[in-house]
């Protein structure tokens, strides 16, 4: 797998089949509305209770005295690969295990108006996507399930929410003065975009791009069920990157940002806020207009002949951090020091 949409699209499917154990499990997951909850268009904020659902009773059956006496207290991978178990089955068992467990770790962050922020949190010992990840005979598996201490702290969880609220307000603040077209507009577009050799043509050209990149990057921010996550191939570097989405989206029909450690160590810090909301209107440019990355605020972007107009206008780190400056943002110290 490469992505998350494809473990969304795996879990549907199996949820969809069900067969999972007739101890009492199936029954469960109809009740908690787990096939409701991964509908064609993205998560259905009608079962957001179902993950919390899901989290009790294996909790409750974890603890239970089976479970203390046989398995040795606290050992959620056991509880998970029995309630998977179903005999008629047998070959799709450890899909049906991915998928669960799956569920385990995903919550929903999240309500505002019509929106839903969902962040699915894996194991921290997990170095690829949950169906990737088990492998192996039964013990590898049941080892493998009973990795419960997750990537994203509640602190992180909420300030991915929390900047997501401010990447919104600073995108459809950019999306409105820019309709302006309004001297103190025309001024940042060539401060973040034109070079020396640009004239008004680039100008206005400038313009009708980022007026209709940030219709579409507003619009995405403010998406009826987004997610928060991690990309696993990242894993080993993550502390050195911000996120990451794929460019044109994934096609499942709701936005996902893989989100990393960097961004977490901002976690808590209001004033550093603003760093973690341009990394999601950086991110979606990607996924919206199809930015690039030619150059980085800690590399420099000032336009010039090294990075003239051309690169400027395609390149997400500009969109970025001229939407931060443009509502109000970006320090004239930060400014200086990316403007370089």
């Amino acid at each position: 797998m490469n992505k998350f949409t494809e473990v969304y699209t795996k879990c549907r499917s199996v949820v969809q089949a069900g067969k999972f154990s007739t101890d009492g499990w199936q029954k469960t997951l109809d009740d908690a509305g787990i096939k409701g909850l991964f509908s064609s268009t993205g998560f259905d904020e009608k079962h957001k209770a179902g993950p919390d659902k899901i989290r009790t009773k294996v909790s409750n059956e974890t603890s239970g005295w089976f479970s203390q006496t046989f398995f040795g207290g606290d050992n959620k991978g056991e509880v998970i690969y029995k309630a998977a178990e179903n005999d008629s089955a047998s070959a799709t068992h450890k899909d049906r295990a991915a998928t669960l467990k799956m569920i385990t770790h995903l919550y929903r962050q999240s309500k505002r108006g019509g929106q839903d922020v969902w962040v699915y949190s894996p194991p921290k010992e997990y170095t690829k996507w949950i169906f990737d990840e088990l492998t192996g005979d039964e013990s590898s598996i049941k080892a493998k399930l009973n990795k419960n201490e997750e990537l994203f702290s509640d602190k992180e969880k909420k300030h991915m929410s929390d900047a997501l609220l401010m990447a919104l307000k600073v995108s459809e603040t950019t999306k409105i003065e820019l309709a302006k077209k309004s001297d103190k507009v025309k001024k940042l577009v060539k401060r973040w975009f034109l070079d020396d050799s640009s004239g008004d043509t680039e100008l206005d050209e400038a313009i009708a791009k980022l007026t209709a990149g940030f219709n579409k990057v507003a619009a995405t921010c403010g998406s009826t069920t987004l997610v928060f996550t991690d990309y696993p191939d990242w894993r080993a570097k993550r502390a050195s990157y911000m996120g990451g989405a794929i460019p044109g989206g994934e096609g499942g029909g709701f936005p996902i940002i893989y989100i990393e450690g960097a961004f977490g160590s901002y976690a808590g810090n209001s004033g550093m806020l603003w760093t973690c909301a341009r990394t999601i209107i950086h991110e979606f440019t990607h996924h919206d207009v199809r930015t690039k990355d030619h150059q980085y605020r800690h590399t420099g972007l000032k336009p010039k002949t090294t990075f003239p107009y051309s690169k400027a206008i395609e390149n997400a780190d500009s969109w970025a951090c001229f939407a931060i400056d443009l509502a109000g943002y970006l320090s004239k110290a930060d400014r200086i020091k990316f403007l370089v």
